[in-house]
């Protein structure tokens, strides 16, 4: 098997963990880092053993890169994927792709006329219990699907070591951007595309830069119903669950718990399931397709669509929270 080579954008606190899972992949290395400043630059390839490029053209041009990774503020994706596949170079960015539509076309044509992978990070649907909620709906085990529910929220903010987490025009959704994008693709993936989507969002206390909670209701095109609540300042939970007509399940605790329960039962019942580590199989996803030159299955593709449906939450938030198809 041969050894990747990538090079990172962004060194800050998830550059810094994108380095650190790397380590738990084998055949791969990386070898180059680019930030804006001189001082995270140096810092950062000292810390990860990695060279320290002065400019971003002089990070691209380097032959020995067979991949980027992106973790740069969301409205500089569109910018970096354009340079990094004119470059030729295969590409995982972090979630959101982009924060529009346009821009996330953009994107998909430029990896297209220079042929190479573009892969967004939406790890979470790779979770074991998520992964079982999805063979549960496959085997018919859920019967028809009439509701999926979820939840993800944690205290996020305000950060001051990240403030451009907490601009809105970095986080158009609120909550939705930095964490309810990881439902809105988790949902995708067991419930197949949304028809429309109808937002909430509030703010509780007018001094923190972004809205406390967002709840999203949604209409799938099967005809089942969804609902995600989303919010940056409560204790943290990363749950969701299906219900069909014949039994329903639940992915909890980040997806390492898993439960199910007929329609004749009264109680859940707790299925063991192996926990993973998410980051790293999402780069191991990427290395094998960077390898191999196979579609990833977070693809541009999946990642627009992702794009599509914040935006569709955001025009509905601002429109007295009517339905936006999406």
């Amino acid at each position: 098997m041969n050894t990747i080579n990538l090079g990172i954008i962004g060194l800050g606190n998830w550059g810094k963990k994108l380095a650190t899972s790397l380590e738990q992949v084998d055949q791969v290395k990386l070898l180059t880092c680019f930030a804006r400043t001189k001082e995270k630059r140096d810092s950062f390839s000292k810390q990860y053993n990695c060279e320290s490029k002065n400019t971003l053209e002089e990070f691209l041009n380097d032959s020995r890169i067979q991949g980027v990774l992106i973790a740069t503020p969301h409205s500089t994706h569109v910018d970096m994927i354009k340079a990094a596949a004119e470059a030729k170079k295969n590409i995982m960015v972090e979630k959101p792709l982009t924060l529009n539509s346009k821009d996330s076309r953009i994107c998909l044509q430029a990896a297209s006329r220079s042929n190479i992978i573009l892969q967004v990070a939406h790890y979470r649907r790779l979770l074991p219990a998520t992964r079982l909620a999805k063979a549960y709906i496959s085997d018919g085990k859920l019967g028809k699907i009439h509701h999926f529910e979820s939840n993800f929220s944690r205290p996020f903010g305000p950060d001051p070591d990240r403030p451009w987490r907490d601009k809105e025009s970095e986080a158009p959704a609120g909550a939705f951007t930095a964490l309810g994008v990881h439902m809105i693709d988790n949902l995708l993936y067991l419930g197949g595309d949304f028809e429309k989507v109808c937002a909430l969002s509030t703010s509780f206390d007018k001094n923190t830069p972004l809205d406390d909670i967002t709840t999203v209701m949604i209409k799938f095109k099967s005809g089942a119903h969804g609902i995600i609540n989303s919010s940056l300042r409560l204790p943290f939970v990363a749950s969701l669950s299906v219900h069909g007509d014949l039994a329903s399940c639940w992915s909890e605790e980040d997806g390492i718990k898993f439960y199910t329960q007929k329609i004749n039962e009264e109680k859940r019942i707790a299925i063991s399931v192996s926990p993973i580590n998410g980051v790293v199989e999402n780069l191991k996803n990427f290395c094998d397709c960077v390898r191999n030159s196979k579609r990833p299955e977070t693809s541009g593709d999946e990642g627009a669509k992702v794009v599509r449906i914040l935006e569709a939450i955001t025009e509905s938030n601002q429109s007295n929270n009517r339905f936006i198809k999406v």
